[in-house]
């Protein structure tokens, strides 16, 4: 929704020539998280539900990026480039570095630290991104110590930390109160790992060669030590996830939404209490209100969504309401998107034909 939103305000001729479609997990996002992707469609961005998971779209795309053939016959037939806006484009991750520099520079600021001080950095992860972000935030200067990754019932990523053996034989995807990082094929893990190997392009082939064709691998000893020398792992629980948004409620009027909250039970569990730990949160709570009142032990979940919203931002809790949402709950009528199969040529199929409503027409 941010990046249809950041798009839909470029002047009358950039909007001529850049358009985005989001393909999203139909099933596999809050009904608030998808209210918001639906109802930012503008006139140069469309939303597509896809009968699949984060996994299947992502890989997806990845394939329609590395087919040459398509991408190749889209510049030549329509003049168009594709480009994406996740953290499969290294640039998602250049906001994500600046705001970890941020947020140690205003623990300084407020004279929690001295600068210079390290602290350790906490990221509910699922694709690996934000807290990747946090790795090229230390290797450019701010002093984080020790990157604690959490993780929710879909583990992978904590398990690998912890043996070196990336795994997804036997592994199903599980639905859970932090949609946002059901994820079993992460994808900037790669990223890290071709670093740690001395960009070693080969080894990183082999390897997610092996996970594509036998859904694992395995990394050698060195390279696990290394990996453990600055990351440690550890995953929370559904029932933990809520009894944290209860607790820090009660404790401090603060509601923490779901992916925080992933975050918050991993850090306790990891922290060694010798320096200060940094919890990156990720997300409004109003986004997932039905798991919020449940954490909280309101009763009235059969509400409608907005009744929901409303009843939350009567709490006057921190963070403020999520204004934004409240306005698009308000909308009466529902807006139309489309809904496809999970195959990749489906997904090129509506690539091109957006172009084609679009590019193609505003051309003529």
């Amino acid at each position: 929704p941010r990046v249809r939103n950041g798009f839909s305000h470029l002047n009358k001729n950039d909007k001529e020539r850049i358009a985005v479609v989001t393909f999203f997990p139909e099933n596999g996002v809050s009904d608030f998280q998808k209210a918001e992707i639906i109802g930012s469609q503008r006139e140069n961005g469309w939303a597509i539900g896809v009968r699949s998971d984060f996994d299947f779209c992502q890989t997806a795309i990845r394939k329609i990026f590395n087919d040459s053939d398509f991408t190749g016959f889209l510049a030549v037939e329509y003049g168009t480039i594709l480009s994406s806006a996740n953290s499969i484009n290294w640039a998602r991750l250049l906001p994500q570095i600046v705001y970890h520099a941020s947020a140690y520079l205003e623990l300084v600021n407020q004279r929690f630290i001295s600068f210079g001080s390290p602290v350790d950095v906490c990221v509910p992860t699922g694709n690996f991104g934000n807290v990747l972000a946090a790795v090229y935030a230390k290797m450019m200067g701010i002093p984080i110590r020790k990157f604690i990754c959490a993780s929710n019932q879909n583990h992978v990523l904590t398990d690998f930390i912890k043996t070196g053996h990336y795994d997804l034989r036997n592994r199903k995807l599980a639905q859970t109160f932090s949609p946002s990082i059901d994820i079993l094929k992460s994808s900037n893990l790669e990223r890290h790992l071709y670093l740690m190997a001395n960009k070693d392009g080969q080894l990183m082939a082999n390897l997610y060669h092996q996970l594509e064709s036998q859904l694992h691998f395995r990394i050698e000893k060195m390279l696990v030590e290394k990996l453990q020398q600055e990351f440690v792992a550890d995953w929370c629980s559904e029932g933990e996830c809520l009894a944290a948004i209860s607790t820090t409620y009660n404790a401090s009027g603060y509601i923490l939404d779901p992916h925080t909250a992933v975050a918050k039970v991993v850090a306790d569990k990891m922290q060694d209490k010798s320096c200060p730990v940094l919890i990156a949160s990720t997300a409004h709570y109003s986004k997932f209100a039905p798991a919020i009142m449940q954490a909280l032990g309101i009763k009235e979940l059969n509400q409608t969504s907005s009744s929901q919203l409303y009843l939350l931002s009567s709490y006057n809790a921190l963070p403020p309401p999520h204004e934004a949402l409240l306005e698009r709950m308000k909308q009466k009528e529902k807006m139309d998107y489309q809904v496809c199969v999970a195959d990749v040529d489906v997904l090129k199929s509506h690539a091109e034909k957006l172009i084609q409503n679009w590019f193609v027409r505003k051309s003529e």
